[in-house]
């Protein structure tokens, strides 16, 4: 978390106090995989596996799923998604 200055209150017509910059150094930003199922909204942050998989509806693009769905989006005409 941030750490976050109390401004005090000002006056109309007075300039706000300045704020100082924080000295303490962020943490990294990591991107996250999709956290549910596409199909059935399934959570898949603790299954071991999920796939990525290209919807034939051009507008929806690449999905992730969860493996009971996997087989039932390949039916469907999903296309896995290589890397």
């Amino acid at each position: 978390m941030a750490q976050v200055e109390r401004l005090q209150p000002t006056r109309a017509g007075e300039a706000a106090p300045p704020l100082h910059p924080i000295e303490a150094p962020m943490a990294p930003v990591v991107e996250l995989p999709a956290s549910r199922c596409a199909l059935c909204g399934d959570s898949l942050v603790n299954q071991r596996v999920s796939y990525r998989m290209l919807s034939p509806l051009v507008a929806m693009g690449p999905v992730t799923v969860c493996h009971a769905c996997r087989r039932a989006a390949i039916g469907q005409g999903y296309v896995p998604v290589v890397s």
